[in-house]
C-alpha cells in the first residue's frame, strides 16, 4: 500500500492519475474562487443569505476528497492548490469567516460521518488561528503608531485571548494530524490571508526575518518555507511584479510541496485512513 507521501506526490505530479479525485479538486478551487468573487458583489445582508450554504459545499467537497486519499493528504492537496490558485479561505474577511464558524461548528455536530466530523472540526480550528494571526498582524500594523503605544496592543492581545485561542486550535489540530502537518497548514493559511502585515526591506526587518522563524522550534522544512514566504513579501512590497513575482512564486511552491511531503511522512495512524 503506497504511504501518504507518496500519494500526495503521486496527485500532485500526476493529476489525471484518478480522474475523481482530479475532479474534485478542481471543484473545490473553482467553488472558493466562485465563492470569493460572488461575496464582493453582494452587501452585508446577501453575504449573509449565501455564505452558509456556499460554505457547507466547500466542506462538503473536502469530505468527499478526504474520503478517496486520506484526510492528511487531502489537506496537503487543497493547501497546495490554494497556493497555484490563490483561492483561499484566508481571502475572506473576519466578518464572513465568523459566519462560516458558526456554520462550521453546526456541521461538526450535524454530520454522522466520524471524518465529516473531523473535517469540519479541523477547519473550524483553521478559522480560529486565521482570525489570530490577522488581529496579530492588524497590531502589527500599528508599530510606531502613537494612537496604539505598545502597552495598549500588549493590553488588547490579552484581552481578546490570542494566545489561549491559538494555542488550542493548534493542539486540536496536531492531535489529529500530527505537529508538521499542522505547522504546515497554519503557516499557508496566514500566509494566504488578505490583511497581514509585511516585512518591509530595512535591516531591522531583515534581521527579524532570519531569525524569528528559527526560533520559532518549527521543523526544518517549515522554517525554510517561513523564511522563504517573508523574503517573497520583501520582494512584492519592494515593487517586483509581472513574470519575476510569479517566478518566485513558482520557487516557494516547489518548497511547499516539498514541506507538504515531508509532513505527511509523520501523520497519525488515524489520518491515514481518513477516521477518527
Amino acid at each position: 500500500m503506497p504511504s501518504a507521501r507518496e500519494i500526495f506526490l503521486a496527485q500532485v505530479r500526476t493529476p489525471d492519475l484518478d480522474a475523481e479525485v482530479d475532479v474534485l479538486r478542481r471543484d473545490l478551487t473553482n467553488l472558493k474562487q466562485e465563492t470569493l468573487q460572488q461575496v464582493e458583489q453582494l452587501d452585508d445582508d446577501g453575504k449573509k443569505r449565501v455564505m452558509p450554504n456556499l460554505y457547507e459545499q466547500i466542506v462538503h467537497i473536502e469530505v468527499q476528497l478526504a474520503g478517496h486519499v486520506g484526510l492528511g493528504v487531502a489537506l496537503a492537496l487543497t493547501v497546495l492548490d490554494e497556493h497555484h490558485s490563490g483561492a483561499s479561505l484566508s481571502r475572506f474577511d473576519r466578518e464572513l469567516r465568523e459566519q462560516m464558524n458558526e456554520v462550521g461548528a453546526e456541521l461538526s455536530k450535524r454530520h454522522g460521518s466520524r471524518l465529516a466530523k473531523m473535517v469540519a472540526s479541523i477547519e473550524v480550528q483553521r478559522l480560529a488561528w486565521r482570525h489570530s494571526h490577522e488581529f496579530m498582524s492588524w497590531l502589527a500594523f500599528r508599530r510606531g503608531d502613537e494612537r496604539y503605544p505598545a502597552a495598549d496592543r500588549l493590553e488588547r492581545l490579552d484581552a481578546f485571548g490570542v494566545q489561549p485561542r491559538l494555542l488550542e486550535a493548534r493542539s486540536v489540530v496536531m492531535a489529529g494530524l500530527g505537529v508538521r502537518l499542522s505547522a504546515a497548514l497554519e503557516g499557508a493559511d496566514r500566509f494566504m490571508l488578505g490583511n497581514r502585515w509585511r516585512l518591509s526591506e530595512s535591516p531591522e526587518h531583515a534581521l527579524e526575518r532570519y531569525v524569528w522563524p528559527i526560533l520559532s522550534y518549527m521543523p526544518a522544512p517549515t522554517v525554510r518555507i517561513e523564511r522563504a514566504r517573508w523574503e517573497y513579501d520583501t520582494k512584492a512590497e519592494g515593487g517586483l511584479e509581472g513574470d519575476e513575482l510569479e517566478a518566485v512564486r513558482a520557487k516557494m511552491a516547489g518548497l511547499l510541496e516539498a514541506q507538504l511531503a515531508d509532513a505527511l511522512e509523520e501523520l497519525p495512524a488515524a489520518a491515514l485512513a481518513g477516521t477518527f
